[in-house]
This record gives structure tokens, C-alpha cells and sequence, in this order.
């Protein structure tokens, strides 16, 4: 499964969530898990079972309700995990897979810069599948196969939110 539902938000939404989150200081190293430190990329969980950052899972929730309103065929408006992760040129590939024992999760991803274009790189690897990453747009997956972002070729900070959640 691989769905790209389009012009799910406005900029301006992508914008407040996005200055919302390069401001928070709930940013971590945790993932991947099992990964040496080196391998690690930013990541700050917004939604775990529950709110962690009211104000920014209030947000997201609000973009989730967004992307639901556009095909509330794909997917349950429950989120069991929420996050919001930096990328940029210096990263490593992150391929990998989640959520292999689940076959009712499904994930939602698509990026909080509203000026992301296709020369910044970072298109979305699922299998033998790659889409680039536009803003407004949100990729809907199956996440027990392996994805990860292609290069990025910019300077600039990648930030994507991807929630996990059950699939109809």
C-alpha cells in the first residue's frame, strides 16, 4: 500500500507547526533504536498513547483531521504514535522497517516545510517505489516494508511528521 492523498493542509498551516516544533525542547537522539549514537537523527515524539507536547499534538491532531477529511477510506483518526523528525544532508540512509507484528498500522507522513521543493532531494523510498516529497501532500504507507528518505541535497532542515494509526 502507498497512497499520496494531496493538498491535505495550507502552508500556513505547515508553517505554525513548523515554527512550533523548531521551538520546542522536547528534541531528542533516541532513534532509530538499537543504533549507535552516529546513526541517530533528531526526533521529538508528540503523541505516544498520549500527549506529550499538549500544544504541538493539538496541532497535529488538527492536521491529522486535515488528511483525514480528504480519504477517511484509508485510515481510523486514533493515533497510536506521532512524531516529528529533522533530516538534512548530513544524515545517514535510515532504511527500515516498523510495526512488522501489526498488520492493522498504517503510517501517514509528509513534511512540515512549506517551501520543500524537488531540488532539495529527500524523496520517499518504499520498496521499489520512490515519491517526492511535497508540501501539503501526505504519503500513506504500510510500514512493514522497508522506507527511508532519499539524499538530501540542500542545507536546509527536513522536517517530517509521520503518525501511526490503525488502517480501515
Amino acid at each position: 500500500m502507498l497512497e499520496v492523498i494531496e493538498n491535505c493542509c495550507s502552508k500556513n498551516y505547515l508553517d505554525m507547526l513548523f515554527f512550533a516544533a523548531q521551538n520546542s525542547k522536547e528534541w531528542h537522539f533516541k532513534y532509530p533504536l538499537g543504533k549507535k549514537f552516529e546513526d541517530k537523527h533528531l526526533k521529538m515524539d508528540v503523541i505516544e498513547n498520549a500527549p506529550i507536547n499538549e500544544v504541538i499534538a493539538g496541532m497535529a491532531m488538527g492536521l491529522l483531521i486535515q488528511i483525514y477529511d480528504k480519504r477517511s477510506d484509508l485510515f481510523h483518526p486514533e493515533v497510536s504514535y506521532c512524531g516529528i523528525s529533522i533530516k538534512d544532508k548530513h544524515r545517514l540512509d535510515n532504511s527500515h522497517k516498523d510495526h512488522e507484528d501489526r498488520k492493522d498500522y498504517i503510517k501517514i507522513l509528509g513534511l512540515l516545510n512549506s517551501d520543500w521543493g524537488p531540488q532539495d532531494g529527500g524523496l520517499f523510498l518504499h520498496g521499489d517505489e520512490a515519491m517526492p516529497m511535497v508540501p501539503t501532500n501526505f504519503v500513506v504507507f504500510d510500514p512493514r516494508i522497508q522506507h527511508c528518505a532519499s539524499e538530501i541535497t540542500t542545507n536546509k532542515k527536513r522536517l517530517g511528521i509521520d503518525f501511526t494509526v490503525k488502517r480501515k
